[in-house]
């Protein structure tokens, strides 16, 4: 029997795709960050994890125009700035949040190389020090947990990136971004494979206190770093963090707690 394009394709999908798809393309991003900033609004527990980056609902401004232009570099200019706005009101919404008794709490693990590389080295690195100041003030609060992956660990499902956002009316939706687009699904088998291996990877992860400290000694290098080394010129800028004098990794920072 002679099988077509066509068909192969459509034997592609899945055979129930109610209750999830994708939300947009990868080039529309600024009304996706209206729609994640709702679901923060009805949230009352997030868990999001991510490999690469800081997590949005964590980020600085110049932090989060860093990650566009990386994800978007022929985005014009006042795209970007657009996007940063709508990112930096909805991290505003999500701390004003946690100051209410609907979220229970919001729980993020980070993989290492997003604390250690630094996307953008044209100030030296100081825009990425500013945001891990920020992660350590934001690691204090009660309602908060900040984990950091070592990149040594073989994550558990292999997983680079997801959200979780918990209803208080038991409803859960699942989040993913692509490179091809954002998806969403709401189905109960997505969900719980999405909180399964949000629990395998907070139980590899770092604990939250030696998360702090391995954070600080990475501040703590590239101090070190600057004032031993002379002024980066344009021809030996990089596009990360500089390694040789980050010798501190989050496996060698983790406790026996960790465990």
């Amino acid at each position: 029997m002679t099988v077509n394009a066509q068909e192969i394709v459509k034997n592609l999908r899945a055979p129930d795709q109610r209750n999830m798809g994708r939300i947009e393309t990868a080039e529309v991003g600024a009304d996706n960050l209206n729609r994640l900033s709702s679901l923060d609004a009805v949230a009352t527990t997030i868990r999001v994890f991510d490999s690469n980056v800081i997590p949005g609902n964590l980020q600085t401004p110049d932090y989060s125009a860093s990650v566009i232009r990386a994800a978007h570099p022929k985005l014009p200019h006042y795209e970007v700035r657009r996007r940063v706005l709508i990112k930096e009101e909805r991290a505003r919404a999500f701390l004003r949040r946690t100051f209410d008794e609907d979220l229970i709490g919001a729980w993020f693990v980070i993989g290492e190389r997003a604390i250690t590389r630094c996307i953008n080295m044209e100030d030296e690195g100081n825009m990425h020090a500013l945001q891990l100041r920020h992660l350590l003030m934001l690691a204090t609060h009660g309602k908060i947990s900040i984990q950091v992956m070592p990149e040594k660990v073989v994550t558990p499902a292999l997983a680079e990136q997801f959200a979780l956002y918990g209803m208080d009316d038991d409803q859960r939706v699942g989040y993913v971004e692509t490179i091809m687009g954002s998806w969403y699904s709401t189905r109960l088998e997505d969900v719980a494979k999405l909180h399964s291996t949000f629990s395998d990877i907070v139980r590899e992860a770092m604990s939250p206190d030696s998360t702090q400290m391995f954070i600080r000694e990475v501040l703590a290098s590239w101090r070190s770093a600057k004032n031993e080394s002379p002024a980066l010129t344009e021809d030996t800028r990089s596009s990360s963090a500089p390694s040789r004098p980050q010798e501190t990794t989050a496996l060698e920072s983790r406790r026996p707690k960790d465990r």
